[in-house]
């Protein structure tokens, strides 16, 4: 019976028409957007039903706003006339900052009083002129070099500490390098970091051979530094993690008894530890 089920199943599959899908070509830039698919939802279109896909919008990127000025705000002003200030090393008056620094003071009443009253600004009264008070006292290519010597015990000095002091420091500081008379130990992208004063007395000719023999000499990688310590016959120092001086093992809190309230006031004349005691 099961087979005469099988072949009557297939034999009606078998007499099931064919449906065969439409292909539609591709579209050619020039003809019409629309796409067609196979379905009979559209009886009016031979079977197939279109529609119009949606153009992808493009992605904006925002980029950062532009330098359109110093803005409008009082505190906005006044940073950009300290900066302008730090930016010169002569004294300006209220048009020269406008002028060539761009920022008009006469914009808020209450500017020319906050840039006199400012710590960093030195104002004077007679020529009316505003001057930058930089942390170092630099003007020139040697008061650098020796602000350095003087200086030369209490180590290099950080070239950031002495940006604001000189507008051409860093031109004062490549100079100097070339000329032998300081040392600069610089970043990766070559912009000065440390600056020391090079005592000269001490700049001993080496043979060229050494330098060849000094240079020559690879130094290994910090994943390969222990092993290549180890065929030398060294050690390398190892790190302990200890304990600090204050630091104390935390100890269990002893378990307090807690005593007991009565609340069964009708049992006051019952002595627990004498009525229920179990005998021996």
């Amino acid at each position: 019976m099961f087979k005469n089920a099988t072949s009557e199943f297939k034999k009606r599959m078998a007499e099931q028409p064919l449906i065969q899908r439409p292909v539609i070509a591709p579209m050619s830039s020039g003809q019409d957007e629309r796409i067609y698919t196979g379905s009979d939802a559209n009886p009016n279109n031979n079977g197939l039903q279109s529609y119009t896909p949606s153009k992808k919008r493009k992605t904006e990127v925002f980029s950062q706003p532009k330098d359109t000025g110093t803005g409008k705000h009082i505190k906005s002003i006044l940073v950009a006339a300290i900066s302008y200030l730090k930016s010169v090393d002569e004294p300006q008056t209220a048009d020269d900052i406008k002028r060539k620094g761009g920022v008009d003071l006469a914009a808020h009443a209450g500017l020319f009083t906050l840039l006199k009253e400012n710590e960093k600004i030195d104002f004077d009264q007679i020529n009316g002129t505003y001057l930058y008070k930089p942390t170092y006292h630099i003007k020139s290519k040697e008061d650098l070099f020796h602000m350095l010597e003087k200086r030369k015990n209490e180590g290099g000095m950080d070239f950031k500490e002495l940006k604001d002091s000189y507008s051409k420091l860093t031109e004062a500081v490549n100079e100097l390098a070339a000329e032998g008379r300081i040392l600069v130990v610089r970043n990766k992208d070559g912009a000065p970091r440390v600056l020391f004063w090079n005592d000269q007395r001490y700049n001993t000719a080496m043979d060229p051979m050494f330098r060849e023999i000094w240079h020559s000499l690879r130094i290994p990688d910090e994943i390969d530094l222990p092993k290549e310590l180890e065929k030398a016959g060294l050690t390398h120092m190892q790190v302990f993690d200890k304990k600090g001086p204050g630091e104390m093992p935390k100890r269990k809190a002893a378990r307090k008894n807690r005593k007991m309230k009565i609340t069964n006031t009708h049992m006051t004349d019952l002595d627990l530890t004498k009525d229920f005691v179990l005998q021996k």
